[in-house]
C-alpha cells in the first residue's frame, strides 16, 4: 500500500496562468484591493469580491486585452463583483447565525465598531453622490481611497486627465454640500 501522500487521486492540476495575466493583475492588485477595501470595509470581504473580480478577469482576459482602455474594463469588472457582494450578501442574511451562536468567533471590539463609526456618514454621501453623479463618484475614489493621481484615474475612466480634475473638485464640492460642513471661504477673494 501507498503512503496517502503519494496517491494519486485523479486530481486535475490547474492550467498556468498566462504571464501577461499574472503581470497585470501583480501590477494593479494593491488598487483594486485599495478599491474593494474602500467600498467593503471589511478586509477580507474586500479580498473575496476582488478574487470573483481576478476569476472574470481571467475568463475574459482575451476580451480586456482587445479592449481599447484594459485597465478601465477591468475597473468595471470590479465594480460589477462589488456590486454582486453586496447582493449575494443581502441574499444570505436571512440565512446567517449570531457571534454568540459560534463556538468561535473573531467578534469585533467595541473599539472596531467605534472606528467604523465614523465611516457611515461619508458612505451614506458617497452612495448619493453616485447616483446623483456616478462619474464624479468614482473619481473621487479613485483619487483618494486609491491614492492614483489625475492621468491614472483618467485611464482607468476612459477620460482627460482635465476632466478627471475637473470631476474631483466638483465631487468634493458635493460631498462637502451633502455633508452640510461650513464653507470654508477657499477661492473667495
Amino acid at each position: 500500500m501507498t503512503n496517502p501522500d503519494e496517491q494519486d487521486y485523479g486530481l486535475i492540476e490547474p492550467a498556468p496562468l498566462p504571464t501577461d495575466f499574472e503581470v497585470f493583475f501583480a501590477r494593479h492588485k494593491s488598487e483594486f484591493l485599495r478599491i474593494a477595501g474602500a467600498r467593503l470595509r471589511d478586509p477580507h470581504d474586500a479580498d473575496e469580491a476582488l478574487m470573483d473580480a481576478a476569476m472574470t478577469m481571467y475568463r475574459k482576459w482575451p476580451r480586456i486585452l482587445a479592449h481599447a482602455n484594459p485597465i478601465a474594463l477591468a475597473h468595471r469588472i470590479l465594480d460589477a463583483a462589488i456590486i454582486d457582494f453586496y447582493r449575494r450578501r443581502a441574499r444570505t442574511t436571512d440565512r446567517e447565525i449570531t457571534c454568540g451562536q459560534l463556538a468561535y468567533a473573531d467578534v469585533p471590539t467595541a473599539d472596531d465598531l467605534l472606528h467604523l463609526r465614523g465611516h457611515d456618514r461619508l458612505d451614506r454621501v458617497l452612495a448619493d453622490l453616485e447616483q446623483r453623479a456616478p462619474l464624479q463618484a468614482n473619481c473621487v475614489r479613485l483619487r483618494y481611497l486609491a491614492e492614483l493621481d489625475f492621468g491614472q484615474i483618467a485611464t482607468r475612466l476612459g477620460i482627460t486627465p482635465g476632466a478627471a480634475r475637473t470631476n474631483v473638485h466638483l465631487g468634493l464640492k458635493k460631498l462637502h454640500d451633502l455633508m452640510g460642513l461650513p464653507d470654508t471661504g477657499e477661492g473667495d477673494t
